[in-house]
This record gives structure tokens, sequence and C-alpha cells, in this order.
């Protein structure tokens, strides 16, 4: 169990290195797929792999969503605080992938899992909703601009495709690293480029830490899914959610009301037992 840990650790601490580096988002992007193209190409020298094209290239596009997200989360960062953001767009991102698999791929078979399912989802909008909340006391008064929910929808979106074109086409393992952190760098270049901007070498190889935080968060979950199962690793793996939300006030010393915390913490629960029941109805 303890390996879900990591999972649920590396995912959590990540936003957080992220922003602590105090980088633009551009330059999180470049040096995070960076770090992940370096533990890629160790891990694929250790233990090398091969490659099919069809499968190649699948990776290869969920990289490129995962960096499309990942930027959009990095730029939600500068007008939004970590603790409002992450709840808002992994929420949204579970809530995205939960229903491909249960509509696409029919998980969903029995009426105690529709039921479930439903229950559950519910639970994780409502703790989305209670987290979100908190802006109205941090500095806005009229919370989430049109601007900012947009920003934070669409990073969820990219995200959920990112996840979902490797359940589509049933790719997964060991095989999936090494070209999705190939297309999570290309597309961070390809980003870079547009902007006209030369990024910082300082800013960027402080980010190499996110990107080695995210790898290993990822290849912990492919390990746990192997020895625990799936029903069980990933509610652990998704509790990345309240240390991502409650870590980031804490360390950036977020002023936060008695009111405010009850929110937070409650919307967290309340979402961990939208997570939990839906790792129930993958048993």
């Amino acid at each position: 169990m303890w390996i879900a840990f990591v999972s649920a650790l590396g995912w959590g601490v990540m936003p957080i290195l992220a922003q602590w580096t105090k980088a633009g988002p551009r330059e999180q992007l470049l040096g995070t797929s960076a770090g992940a193209v370096l533990f890629a190409a160790g891990l694929y020298a250790a233990s090398p792999t091969v490659f099919s094209p069809g499968p190649y290239m699948i990776s290869l596009i969920s990289g490129i969503l995962w960096a499309v997200g990942q930027w959009l989360q990095f730029e939600a960062f500068q007008r939004i605080r970590v603790s409002v953001a992450i709840p808002f767009i992994c929420g949204l991102q579970l809530t995205g992938t939960t229903l491909f698999a249960a509509l696409a791929l029919g998980e969903w078979s029995t009426r105690f899992q529709l039921l479930l399912g439903t229950a559950a989802l519910a639970l994780v909008l409502a703790g989305v909703l209670l987290t979100s909340l908190q802006e109205r006391s941090a500095g806005t008064k009229h919370g989430l601009t049109p601007g900012q929910l947009s920003i934070l929808l669409c990073s969820a979106l990219a995200l959920t495709g990112y996840v979902v074109i490797n359940q589509w086409f049933d790719i997964s393992g060991l095989a999936v690293i090494l070209p999705q952190s190939a297309g999570m760098f290309l597309a961070a270049i390809t980003i870079g480029l547009l902007a006209g901007k030369r990024p910082s070498p300082r800013m960027v190889i402080r980010n190499l830490a996110t990107g080695l935080a995210w790898s290993v968060a990822n290849l912990a979950l492919f390990v746990a899914n192997g020895r625990i199962g799936v029903a069980a690793s990933f509610p652990v793996s998704q509790v990345s959610i309240v240390i991502a939300t409650v870590g980031s006030i804490l360390i950036f010393k977020e002023k936060k009301s008695a009111a405010v915390w009850m929110r937070v913490l409650l919307g967290s629960t309340v979402l961990m037992a939208g997570v939990f029941l839906i790792g129930l109805t993958k048993s």
C-alpha cells in the first residue's frame, strides 16, 4: 500500500515545487517536462522496452495533451492560488476520466455501480465547489472570474484527454512513459517558441525537480496498480489533491480565516469521500 502513497506524495508536492521556484509558466512547463524526459530515459536504460508505432504515437499525443493542460494549470497559478486551482482542476479531471470510463468503456455495468458512481461524482463536485469558495475571502469580491474559470476548465479538459486517450486504446505500463515524456517535452518547446520569449535557463533547471516528482508519482502508480489493484491504489493516489491544497496554504503562508479553513477542510473531506466511492466502483 505504501507505494500508492508515494504516488500521492509526488503529485501533491509537484505543484508546490513548481510555484516555489517562482518561474514563469513556460519555464515551469519546460523544466518539468525536461525532468520527466530525463527520468524516462534513465528508466528505459535500466529496463529497455520494445515500442510499437501505434501505441508510441498515442502515448506521444497523451504527453502533448498533458503539456497543454499543465501549462494552463501553471498559468492559473499566476492568477489563482494553488489551494484553489488544484482541487478545481483535479476534481474536474477526476470527474471527466470517471465518466469516460463509465460511459465509453462500460465500467459501470451494474445498477449498484451506477448509483454509487453518481453519488461519488456528486461528492467530488461538491468538494470542488466548497474548496473554490475560499477565493471569495482571498482578495476578490466575486469569486473566480470568467477568464479564470476558462483557464481552469481548459486545463481540466486537456488533462482529462491525456489520461483517457491511453485508456481508450488500452495502453499502459512502462511502454507509455518514454513516448509520453517525449510528447510533453516537444509540446513544452513549442509553447515556449510561440511565446517568443527566451526562458531563463536557471529557472528551467530549478523545475527539473518538479518533473522528477511527477515522474516518480507516475511510475509509483503503475507499480501500485500491479501490486494492490486499481481499486485500492487509485483512491490513495488522489490524496495528492489534499496534500497540494493544504500544503500550499501552509508553505506559501496564505492567510485564511477560520471559516475559510473550515470550507477547505470540509471540501477536501467531501472530495476524498467521492474518490473513495469511485474506488469502490472499480472493485
